[in-house]
This record gives C-alpha cells, structure tokens and sequence, in this order.
C-alpha cells in the first residue's frame, strides 16, 4: 500500500495554488508511467479524492466526471495532456473514493455547480478551467453560464444540458424514483459482490456498452471494493442514493438564458456513436449557443459516450490545438 505522505509544496512559500489547503491535505505517491498524486479535499461531510497530474505550481485544469463515474475517467488523457498543463481530476461527492454526503440526504445536480464554487475559492483560482464529461459538462456548463467571468475555458465531452424527454413520463417516473430513493436511504451492509470479471461486463452493459470493456478497469480502481464476506470477490463502492438521483428536467427558456450567458472559449466535442445529446432540444441550444458565443467550437468525433476514455488519441489533438490557440498551454 502506498505510504500516506505529507505534501511536497508545504516546503514551497511561493506555491500560490495549493499552497491555502496544505494542512489538509494528504497525498499518495503513486507508482505509474506518468507521476500522479492522490489528494484529500476537505468538506464539511469528510473529503474530495481528487488525482493531480503534472505540477504543483501551476494552476491546474480541473476535470470532472460523469454520473457514477469517477476520476478514472481521465486515466487515459491526463497523462497525455498534463506536461503542457496539471491536471486536477475529482471525484463527485459519493463517488470513486470521496465521502458520502450525510444519512437522509439526496444528491442534487445544481450541487454539483456550487461545489465547482467551493473548489474555485478552496484553491484561490482566479479563474476556473474546466474540463468535463456527461454529467461533469452540464455542471460545468451551469457554473460557466451563471459565473461567466469566473472561467477561462470550458471544454465538454458529448454533453451540455440535460437531454430532453417526455415531461409526462418523467412525472409518472417520479412516484417509482422517490420509493427508491426513501428504500435506499435504509440500506445498510455490504452490497452484492462478484468476481472481478463480472464487475467489468456489468459496469460494461451498465453504460450500454459505452464504456469499453478494455476501458472499465481504469473506473474500477476507484469505484469497487474488495468484499470482507466473499473471498474475490468485489463490490460496487459508489453511494447507492446517486442511482436514483433526480435529474429534473428545466424549463427551455430558462435553459436557453442559461446557454446565452456562456461567453468564455468554449469547446465541445460530440461522439457520433453516443445517443446523448442528440434530441432536437439539445441541439437546438447548442446552435443558440454558436450564434451567441464567437468563440465557441464543436467536433464531431467516431466513438461512444466515453469517447475521452476510449480514444483518448483521437480527443488529445483538437484539445491541444483549442489551448493553443487561446494561449492557454504553451
């Protein structure tokens, strides 16, 4: 097991960036082609897990996740990305390896905004740059259009806003979600457990094949433990209440107002093989989005929702390029 150390910037007074969360902080060294750092965030409900790639002087992209994902997501870009700029990839409250939010209460996506706010004040950005994916990219996307002079750069992988869907069937869904929901919030004990195997096609059909079953074991690291009933065999370790979490659909005009306030350089990359993102509404917004935001750019990429994940190769150069262009990256 990797020995807990304290972290190597606390030596360093000119570390303007991590330097205000030192004394919480504590750091794995973890033993990879690419150095990365496991850090502990302090909340007032426990911690954030977050991996640090690249340096600890510069300010960092700040990656986020899709839902019941976690920072594994980025295994494969980071490494190919951070020696031009860190980057700090987290997990969402409930999960990879962060705490669970307290007993009785329910995840709501618009957190997922104001705990951008905290990270951004936490680590005294000036400004946030953000990296995201799926669920990552609508709460990016939120925290770009209510804060617009508080990110450099949003970039968002095959995701902007909610799709949308029947509004009748969401509100006859929603008896059904809120028994879940209260017969979730009284589980207790270890979940099931499988054999490693099976985790990997689970997690695999889980995302209706999205995520490859090559790409799965870079999720599982941080998203499954090793059960203390059944010798090998392991269990899914994310917060149970996040699977019937409420993904409330807003009013268009008010998703538009939102949209319309996005002024930073922005870009969005679109897997042509992901069914996300597609309806009529989603991309009517993104054309509002274009004719609102001069500095806007989307692709169209081969490849599934996680699409970074599995081709990482084929995201790599058109990120690069829309740093450089904007001198976000040298």
């Amino acid at each position: 097991m990797a020995k807990k150390l304290l972290y190597p910037t606390i030596l360093n007074p000119n570390n303007l960036f991590i330097r205000p969360i030192l004394k919480n902080i504590q750091v794995k060294h973890i033993h990879t082609e690419t150095p990365v750092k496991e850090i502990q965030i302090p909340v007032k409900w426990g911690h954030v897990a977050a991996k640090l790639w690249g340096g600890e002087n510069e300010k960092p992209i700040l990656a986020l996740h899709g839902w019941q994902d976690n920072a594994g997501t980025w295994d494969t870009l980071a490494p190919r990305l951070c020696n031009k700029r860190p980057i700090l990839a987290i997990d969402f409250p409930g999960h990879g390896l962060s705490s669970w939010i307290p007993e009785g209460m329910q995840y709501y996506t618009w957190d997922l905004a104001r705990f951008i706010l905290y990270l951004k004040e936490y680590f005294k950005w000036d400004k946030a740059s953000l990296l995201s994916h799926s669920m990552g990219s609508i709460a990016g996307m939120r925290f770009a259009s209510v804060f617009p002079d508080e990110v450099d750069f949003f970039i968002a992988v095959d995701s902007l806003i909610y799709d949308d869907y029947d509004l009748n069937q969401i509100v006859e869904n929603f008896p059904k979600i809120l028994r879940k929901i209260e017969k979730t919030q009284s589980l207790k004990g270890e979940p099931p457990s499988y054999t490693m195997e099976e985790m990997i096609k689970i997690w695999h059909l889980g995302t209706r094949k999205s995520v490859s079953m090559e790409s799965v074991p870079y999720l599982i690291k941080r998203g499954a433990k090793a059960s203390t009933i059944n010798p090998n065999k392991y269990y899914f370790s994310r917060d149970p209440r996040l699977k019937h979490t409420l993904f409330c659909v807003e009013d268009k005009k008010f998703v538009e107002a939102l949209v319309k306030r996005l002024k930073c350089p922005t870009l969005y990359l679109k897997a042509i093989d992901s069914p996300y993102a597609s309806d009529e509404h989603s991309v009517e917004m993104r054309e509002v989005l274009a004719q609102n935001n001069s500095e806007f750019e989307c692709h169209f990429l081969p490849g599934t929702h996680h699409v970074h994940l599995n081709n990482s190769e084929l995201v790599l150069p058109i990120i690069l390029k829309f740093l450089e262009k904007y001198n976000f990256v040298k």
